[in-house]
């Protein structure tokens, strides 16, 4: 297996891209290709004796997290990220990983792999922590607007995500909503629950509201990338303030700092629990080739997990699952389609 990862992508690159190669490396068999800057990169690989089975392929270009991603796809085409993204194209790589502009590798891997027959739209999506076990989150920000179909699809190619890549079987797949209720929500939040509702092949549990995520209620959560997005950052920006008030409060005084020292290993595994570096990172569904996508701070730890998470979706032939999932989707939409013109 050989995975092709943009090393020229995040805020510190290469030197996160390389550490985590050479880490990944050094615990399987799979080929890693560093594409960038040649010169850059063996310089950054040259500290590390020990290391697996790495290469590099150069590329000329870079394409920059302010680069508006559209004109940075049609005019950076020996950039890191569409070199490697033509690895995956050409068969010569079986994934790609990138901490690049997320804008920028959506429309490439749009452009170069193409759509999986049958899915309408591609989403990106991410676990997130819950007083349980994680859960996956799909739609995080590839589509804004979307149709019932598009949620659907997003619904069915995250609960095989989860199914086979994440191996949570029978996964619980919940619509984000305003209520619980069936009768809760838009039009267009209706149409999506009667859908997933007739779906039999899919554990639908029906409408869950925000805090159901975090108590686990779900193993999927579905929602349109505008509200995917939001969540996200607003889950982020609540740790982070959590973080900063406990900081702040345990300081105070002696007292709490006492405390503060005898629950340090708490705080640690709490710490790692909520850390992105520590899950595998953002998969691009719906694309010809298996696409991660990761934070533009990410860590050389968030690289390594990252690379072993595209390996793990690899070897689950998600794609196979999600196109023949897709076909099952579109006969049930049929036959809803039909039961509605002859009632």
């Amino acid at each position: 297996m050989r995975i092709a990862l943009d090393a020229m992508g995040s805020d510190n690159a290469p030197g996160p891209e390389v550490r985590g190669a050479v880490e990944a490396s050094l615990q399987d068999d799979t080929e890693y290709v560093l594409v960038g800057d040649r010169e850059r990169l063996e310089q950054a690989l040259a500290p590390y004796k020990r290391r697996g089975r790495i290469s590099v392929v150069h590329a000329s270009e870079t394409i920059r997290m302010d680069d508006q991603p559209v004109m940075a796809v049609r005019q950076k085409k020996d950039s890191s990220l569409l070199v490697a993204l033509r690895l995956v194209k050409c068969g010569e790589a079986d994934a790609c990983v990138s901490a690049g502009n997320t804008g920028a590798v959506m429309v490439a891997a749009r452009t170069i792999l193409g759509p999986i027959r049958g899915v309408s739209r591609s989403a990106i999506c991410q676990t997130v922590p819950t007083i349980k076990k994680p859960v996956l989150l799909i739609d995080l920000g590839a589509n804004v607007d979307c149709t019932a179909r598009q949620l659907c699809d997003f619904a069915e190619m995250g609960m095989l995500y989860m199914e086979h890549v994440l191996r949570r079987k029978n996964p619980r797949v919940g619509l984000l909503n305003i209520g619980e209720e069936h009768v809760k929500g838009n039009d267009l939040a209706k149409a999506v629950h009667r859908n997933l509702s007739a779906s039999g092949h899919i554990n639908f549990v029906g409408n869950i509201e925000p805090r159901a995520i975090y108590n686990g209620d779900a193993d999927v959560v579905v929602c349109d990338g505008f509200v995917g997005n939001v969540v996200l950052k607003t889950t982020e920006a609540t740790a982070a303030l959590i973080k900063q008030r406990l900081h702040r409060e345990l300081m105070s005084t002696w007292i709490s700092k006492l405390g503060a020292f005898f629950s340090m290993g708490a705080y640690r595994r709490l710490k790692r629990q909520t850390d992105p570096n520590m899950y595998s990172g953002a998969p691009l569904l719906g694309v010809k080739g298996v696409v991660i996508i990761l934070h533009g701070s990410c860590s050389s730890q968030g690289v390594k997990n990252s690379l072993q998470g595209a390996r793990r979706a690899v070897h689950s032939r998600i794609n196979e699952h999600i196109r023949h999932g897709i076909e099952r989707l579109r006969s049930t939409e049929a036959h809803l389609n039909a039961q509605e013109a002859n009632p």
